[in-house]
């Protein structure tokens, strides 16, 4: 069954030329601020872009985490053709998950285990390869 991909809306930009060659723009303009109208139609805007953002950060966000899918498989197999062992490979990947995806509240807690499961996946190596 064939994906369907949203259809994104055309910017703001194209948006309001398309309203101006309407004509409703010239109109719009001569409402005072407080119209019913003019309000409604404010609103309106604002649940249009709101709805349009969100696509954004959607389509954005899937972009990212097929990105990110394909780097850790390719991180992987380098792992594996480095000589790590399963149980290796998957704490190293943790350690790629929380060094590489970075988030705001737990940065430094994330880089520092990171580190420490690095330096444990080594040490797993080296007695292992002893």
């Amino acid at each position: 069954m064939a994906e369907q991909t949203q259809q994104i809306p055309p910017n703001r930009r194209m948006r309001r030329m398309q309203m101006k060659e309407s004509g409703v723009l010239g109109a719009i303009s001569k409402l005072s601020y407080s119209h019913p109208i003019k309000k409604q139609i404010r609103q309106q805007n604002q649940e249009n872009g709101r709805r349009i953002h969100q696509m954004h950060v959607d389509r954005h966000e899937a972009t990212m985490a097929t990105f990110y899918e394909e780097r850790l498989q390719a991180a992987k197999s380098d792992w594996f053709g480095q000589g790590y062992v399963k149980e290796e490979i998957e704490l190293l990947e943790e350690a790629w998950a929380l060094a590489t995806i970075k988030d705001k509240e737990s940065y430094r807690e994330d880089k520092k285990k990171a580190k420490a499961l690095r330096k444990q996946v080594a040490e797993m190596r080296a007695t292992r390869t002893k």
